[in-house]
């Protein structure tokens, strides 16, 4: 089940939302393949450009992927770790940490760390993940709900998942 909406949000105040003065820009905004994989993970594409580039070049190449198959904008970040039968998870967005506990951990899939945020194209967004494509493989971007890869992790029924779509829709409403 994908959660989609449509586009009709400001692609460039939404990726300088997100950022929000990050240094490592680059990991933050990847362009997509058909199969959703990220060919520009560490921000190497046919032009590359930076945190300080983000000029009319750098937004004329989003828009140029947008129409392609795609981008890849990563909302919030975070850490995860187990102590006494709780999942704790510190997330980070938009400059902001909150720290999110369940004790579900039959629902909840404890990670050491994850991104989230949104997949826009030319006339949809789709909130989901960035997924290791496994060992020798690009990661790729994989929707909420998706069987593509762990069931527990993309799971509409993971309390971490409601938690970060929340979060994520209150910064599309934001824009």
């Amino acid at each position: 089940m994908e959660i989609i909406r449509e586009n009709n949000i400001n692609v460039r105040k939404a990726v300088e939302k997100a950022i929000n003065a990050n240094p490592e820009f680059h990991f933050y905004v990847d362009e997509l393949s058909l199969n959703n994989s990220m060919p520009t993970y560490a921000g190497l594409a046919d032009e590359k450009y930076g945190y300080d580039e983000m000029d009319e070049g750098f937004f004329d190449f989003l828009n140029r992927k947008i129409q392609e198959n795609g981008i890849y904008l990563r909302i919030c970040y975070l850490t995860g770790e187990e102590i006494a039968g709780e999942a704790i998870f510190v997330v980070e967005t938009q400059g902001k940490s909150t720290t999110f506990k369940t004790n579900d951990l039959d629902s909840v899939c404890v990670v050491e760390m994850a991104d989230y945020g949104i997949k826009i194209t030319s006339d949809e967004i789709t909130l989901g993940a960035t997924i290791d494509g496994g060992c020798g493989h690009v990661p790729y971007f994989a929707e909420f709900g998706s069987r593509r890869c762990n069931e527990t992790f993309m799971s509409l029924d993971n309390p971490l998942n409601k938690y970060i779509i929340g979060l994520l829709d209150d910064f599309l409403d934001s824009i």
